[in-house]
């Protein structure tokens, strides 16, 4: 039998005979594509939230960077301070250190004063005590809207509050290596982004002169140191400003904390103590002579801005504009900043400054502080004026609206002190009924001998 040749047999299904999770059902193929569709998505919202924020962030950081305070250091490298020459060679770096110091600061803003105002606030000596004492200080400093801190460096009896690298400041008594170093109290206050400003004591000093007659007041004999007063009485010596001593001590310090970054010194106590008539036949007459007094005390603020260009005199307001500020000169004092101490109350009379006449007469306050800084202005001449307000010569409330006044008129730095019996008087008089005291070089106070 003759079989037919059959050809190769093919076999087809159907649609409907596929299973359903078959990779080639329809239905597979359209939950795919769904899922990948929500997959997508999520990944999209996951990356705008993870993403986004990490771009803004950037961005604001471009527009305002942060800037992080440098690690605690305890070793500090050392400064010549004995010798004015080195001092005024090293202002051109200094000055370099000193901006980058405040740049740093001025990052910081607070709602509490104006914008584009630096307020600094003084701390009291106590705070440079330790490291956790200074850090709690400058964060209240911070909490209270400050950006800068005035730091008593050198305090009126001539001690030092930081570890120098002087000799003859070890030598005295002033310091010691067991203080903290200014690189430690920069950091320290530079944490919450804070600048230090130093408050420097010049003349008023009885801790070198107790010890090297080269800077004291010394009779004509040249053995005998001069005393403000009789020992018994609180008779203590004074630095004097006809010294190149003086001059060369006070100038190496004032280097020494700029070049620590301390980028602003208020030179104080820059005055002559109290002479009786007497003592112009013991030391010279040379102390009763209005030019040459002024002349010292010039060539001792001179010598200091050649070693620290960001050093000035604090003068009160009222002397400056009354000529009873005997260490100002417009024309012969060299420093560029004169911190000015105003205050409204002491003005109530007509006055003259820089040649124009001022009357305060029975201006409310907000146009009388923008009179007294328009002729605080023009009595130190060319320099920066720097206003030093005091809490206690006015009420918070015309404190905030001198702060506010001050800014208006253009004043970028204001500074703000405690009430005034916080501060040593160190221009009183000693007492007229005490004879003169003089003790001879090397005795102790109770061994000193009275001058006649």
């Amino acid at each position: 039998m003759k079989h037919r040749k059959k050809g190769r047999k093919l076999f087809t299904y159907q649609a409907k005979n596929r299973r359903i999770f078959s990779e080639y059902h329809p239905v597979r193929n359209a939950v795919g594509t769904l899922l990948l569709l929500v997959i997508m998505a999520g990944l999209g919202i996951v990356g705008y939230n993870i993403v986004g924020p990490v771009v803004t962030r950037i961005r604001a950081e471009e527009s305002n960077p942060t800037v992080t305070p440098e690690p605690y250091f305890t070793e500090t490298q050392p400064v010549q301070t004995e010798l004015i020459a080195e001092a005024v060679t090293t202002t051109a770096e200094v000055t370099t250190t000193a901006v980058q110091t405040t740049t740093a600061v001025t990052t910081r803003r607070s709602a509490k004063f104006p914008e584009d105002t630096v307020v600094a606030y003084y701390t009291p000596a106590e705070a440079l005590t330790d490291l956790d004492t200074l850090e709690d200080a400058a964060k209240k400093c911070a909490d209270s809207g400050y950006t800068a801190m005035i730091l008593p460096m050198k305090d009126d009896i001539g001690m030092l509050r930081y570890a120098t690298a002087s000799e003859k400041a070890k030598q005295c008594g002033a310091a010691n290596d067991s203080l903290l170093t200014l690189r430690e109290i920069r950091n320290a206050v530079g944490r919450y982004q804070i600048n230090c400003i130093a408050e420097f004591y010049t003349l008023t000093d009885r801790t070198y002169p107790n010890t090297f007659n080269d800077g004291s007041y010394v009779f004509l004999d040249g053995n005998t140191r001069w005393l403000d007063n009789a020992p018994e009485e609180g008779g203590k010596p004074w630095l004097n400003p006809f010294s190149q001593a003086t001059s060369d001590y006070l100038a190496g310090l004032a280097n020494e904390l700029t070049a620590g970054g301390i980028s602003q010194i208020i030179c104080k106590g820059t005055v002559f103590p109290h002479f009786y008539p007497t003592d112009a036949d013991l030391l010279g007459g040379q102390i009763n002579d209005l030019g040459a007094r002024k002349t010292a005390l010039l060539n001792v603020l001179n010598a200091i801005a050649a070693a620290a260009p960001g050093a000035g005199l604090y003068a009160d307001g009222k002397a400056l504009t009354d000529g009873a500020e005997e260490a100002f000169d417009i024309d012969q004092l060299s420093m560029g900043t004169v911190f000015v101490e105003i205050n409204p109350s002491a003005f109530t009379e007509p006055f003259t400054a820089g040649g124009e006449r001022f009357d305060p007469g029975t201006l409310a306050f907000r146009e009388k502080m923008l009179m007294l800084t328009d002729a605080m202005q023009k009595a130190v001449g060319g320099r920066v004026m720097i206003p030093c307000l005091r809490e206690d010569a006015m009420t918070p409330q015309e404190l905030h609206l001198a702060i506010e006044t001050l800014a208006e008129a253009g004043c970028r730095t204001i500074h703000i002190y405690p009430a005034a019996a916080e501060e040593p008087d160190a221009d009183a008089p000693a007492d007229e009924n005490a004879a003169d005291a003089a003790q001879p070089d090397g005795a102790q106070p109770d061994a000193a001998q009275t001058a006649g």
